[in-house]
């Protein structure tokens, strides 16, 4: 489609860091290749929006649209992270068919393209098809594409910058119909997931040896088609890891069904990637893209100047425990959304009211809610508590109808 705005990672809502109600739109604009019918495309542009949610009754209201702020030929994927300083927001897009990848910072003063492109690693030439992911961390930056493969980087969240890549041929599957691509990273930042159409690798980031040297295929295209639509393969597709801890993966080729990959903080098979597993209810080829909105300060770096001006507003955030529906009769989402996770891991308690503990749950890192089971529940009132090592963090209250 000539001049579209229609690719997968080709947008991503970045906070107004003045304004808590504001949101930058980062998007691409896609051209096509002059004298290739159509068929050869590419991201010319990178736009930015900003909306005001807080306008018209919470649906939002568009303040400026459109604004190019980068004119070039450029990758698809658009990834962020959030700055060391804990506030700031760092913004990458690759400069297409190079090594180099354009730094957008947003602070402040607005948005700012950064004059000077990070280079290295090798060449992408990555046509129309690739994917690329920040560690939850923000240590570590991965772009896959179909030509080279795979490539992982360091990211230094003060100044922006790439550094010692990794690189790693991965096989390109193609079928009749469909090559698909797709990374993701575990909550704990450890495990690197990358889909290439009909598998799905496991990297350990944090093998001291060499982080290639224990790749571990995790899935296996199932041979599954999509009902109702010959020829339609389910493949293995774009990644997203979700707030609730799990990365869910679009199966492409526009059907209503998602993977999911369950544990992903565990080695092979015990991440427990069900095929097929969340049932959708429309049709869709790719999956949203969104960074960790809640990654905190990089704590005792040279940037991390602000901490102690947030400490008293994060600790109060950090006692909103919301719990819906409520009554639940079947389910209920537990939603902590504010924890702070620079101050450590915690879990999830459930205790009836005679203080006995009927749940709990270690909560996966940077997660926000949790849906939990409860039709086993007696009918009663229970204590939701968020707890860290052996203190109360938040305490909300649960009625089971």
């Amino acid at each position: 489609q000539q001049g579209g705005y229609r690719n997968e990672q080709g947008i991503i809502a970045i906070p107004d860091v003045n304004r808590p109600n504001n949101y930058y739109l980062i998007h691409s604009f896609i051209d096509t290749i002059p004298g290739t019918e159509g068929n050869g495309i590419y991201c010319s542009k990178i736009l930015a929006t900003l909306v005001d949610m807080s306008a018209n009754g919470g649906l939002g209201q568009v303040l400026y649209k459109n604004q190019t702020i980068i004119h070039d030929s450029l990758g698809f994927e658009i990834q962020a992270t959030r700055h060391g300083n804990g506030r700031d927001w760092w913004v990458l897009i690759q400069k297409r068919n190079s090594n180099c990848f354009y730094r957008i910072l947003i602070d402040t003063s607005g948005i700012h393209v950064l004059p000077d492109l990070s280079c290295l690693g090798p060449e992408m030439d990555e046509g129309q098809i690739g994917a690329a992911c920040f560690s939850p961390d923000g240590s570590k930056f991965v772009y896959l594409c179909s030509s080279p493969g795979l490539t992982i980087y360091d990211f230094d969240r003060c100044s922006g910058l790439l550094s010692n890549s990794q690189y790693f041929p991965l096989p390109v599957i193609v079928d009749s119909f469909w090559t698909a691509f797709g990374v993701a990273i575990s909550p704990n930042s450890r495990y690197l997931y990358t889909s290439v159409t009909h598998q799905l690798y496991q990297f350990d980031l944090w093998d001291s040896n060499n982080v290639f040297s224990a790749l571990d295929t995790v899935g296996i295209y199932n041979g599954a088609h999509f009902p109702g639509i010959p020829g339609e393969q389910i493949v293995f597709h774009m990644e997203q890891l979700a707030p609730d801890g799990k990365i869910y993966i679009s199966g492409g080729n526009t059907v209503a069904v998602y993977h999911v990959i369950n544990t992903p903080n565990a080695k092979g098979d015990s991440c427990n990637f069900i095929q097929d597993g969340v049932p959708l209810p429309c049709l869709t080829n790719s999956i949203p893209n969104y960074p960790n909105y809640r990654l905190g300060p990089l704590i005792g770096s040279a940037c991390d100047t602000l901490t102690s001006l947030g400490d008293d507003i994060r600790a109060a955030k950090e006692q909103i425990l919301k719990v819906f529906p409520n009554p639940a009769t079947d389910y209920a989402v537990i939603d902590y959304g504010f924890t702070d996770w620079n101050k450590g891991q915690i879990h999830l308690e459930i205790t009836n009211i005679l203080g006995q503990i009927i749940y709990s749950q270690q909560l996966p890192m940077y997660s926000g809610f949790q849906k939990i089971e409860v039709s086993k529940f007696a009918t009663g009132v229970y204590q939701v508590s968020i707890i860290r090592n052996t203190g109360l963090v938040a305490v909300g209250k649960l009625v089971k109808d």
